[in-house]
């Protein structure tokens, strides 16, 4: 079993797509990262599996849960240090 499924995961902000069509498996365990350029959309998609933002489409699933449908009972499962606190 996955702990997080990605499925076609996209966001954007009016034409301009910071994440387009992402699919990501994750098992229990397992250690992942996101290397790119600025402007890769690294951030957004940590915002996305983070559920600080909706995705414009796909599906998102955490520890068998519906990110999407059900955002605060992930974030009582998940933690996150943002680069850039805001207060």
């Amino acid at each position: 079993m996955s702990c997080i499924d990605v499925n076609h995961l996209s966001k954007s902000y009016g034409s301009i797509k910071a994440v387009n069509d992402l699919i990501l498996s994750v098992k229990k365990g397992q250690v992942f990262g996101f290397l790119g350029p600025n402007g890769a959309g690294k951030s957004t998609t940590i915002k996305l599996l983070t559920t600080l933002i909706r995705p414009s489409s796909g599906s998102l699933t955490i520890l068998g849960i519906d990110a999407i449908s059900n955002p605060l009972k992930i974030r009582d499962k998940i933690g996150v240090v943002l680069q850039q606190p805001s207060y």
